[in-house]
């Protein structure tokens, strides 16, 4: 009998991908696409930034607020990685928004103007642009402050696009350091780890998607051991939830028990460096 079999599962619940279904809305990440959706909604606010530790969840909960914005109201444009120049940037989104490969390199006035005749055409079919810029700590602040030019985009005073950073919590100094930028950012938030109540329900929610009847797997003290050890991070509850469920499989348990999360906890300890409960 395999894992799934064994546990009454359709699919593995603990793997490290960005499929929304298996997004958990805790209560800091229903306020974070609550205040996501009410910036892009208000279409003036120009600028907005979401930050979070490593693993909280940003990249997830930035794939659910695209994923429930109407396509006939905005036009969504997302960089996964903003290491690059801002005319590189400016490359990338408006390839994405006209489809249109380059043959030759392009200035940076020749790719503002394929934005700006781009954000007219979305303007004038009743949408809005939103351009989403993932891991954005890691734009150099030339990049960063230039990106101010992209929110002069407008029409009879009528803002055509909002532009929304998403980054680790460096990206909070970082921006506060640019008084172009900073100033124009609207709304601010911080996602944070997950409670421990958080923890016990964002276990019993994957399991219950991944096809589990109850998701009622790990006791409480077992969840406890996994809260304490991650600290409440998403990614890292995943990580010991996946190996502890393999863990109890292997020996028989009827549950995911402490034993086997005590014992996947103490193994990643030793060899994997994860802070000592």
């Amino acid at each position: 009998m395999d894992l799934l079999q064994y546990w009454n599962l359709r699919e593995r619940p603990f793997e490290p991908t960005w499929d929304t279904r298996f997004f958990f809305q805790s209560r800091d990440h229903d306020e974070a696409l609550d205040r996501l959706t009410f910036l892009v909604e208000e279409k003036t606010m120009l600028l907005g930034m979401l930050t979070g530790e490593i693993g909280c969840g940003k990249t997830l909960t930035r794939a659910v607020f695209t994923e429930r914005l109407e396509a006939r109201k905005f036009q969504v444009v997302t960089q996964e990685n903003s290491a690059f120049s801002f005319n590189d940037l400016l490359g990338s989104v408006v390839q994405q928004l006209d489809g249109n490969v380059e043959k030759t390199s392009q200035t940076k006035h020749a790719r503002y103007q394929r934005l700006r005749r781009a954000v007219e055409r979305i303007h004038a079919e009743n949408r809005h642009l939103v351009l989403i810029f993932d891991e954005a700590q890691e734009m150099s602040p030339q990049t960063l402050n230039e990106l101010k030019m992209l929110t002069n985009l407008n029409g009879a005073g009528k803002p055509y696009l909002t532009i929304i950073l998403v980054g680790q919590p460096e990206l909070r100094g970082f921006v506060g350091g640019l008084p172009a930028i900073n100033q124009r950012i609207s709304l601010r938030f911080h996602l944070n780890s997950l409670s421990r109540e958080d923890a016990a329900n964002y276990f019993r929610h994957r399991l219950k998607v991944a096809g589990h009847a109850t998701g009622e797997l790990f006791p409480a003290d077992a969840v406890e051991r996994a809260f304490q050890a991650s600290l409440g991070t998403p990614r890292e509850l995943n990580r010991i939830a996946k190996l502890a469920l393999e863990h109890a499989w292997l020996k028989a348990y009827p549950q995911v028990s402490f034993q086997a999360v005590d014992a996947v906890v103490r193994d990643l300890q030793f060899h994997q460096n994860l802070p000592p409960a």
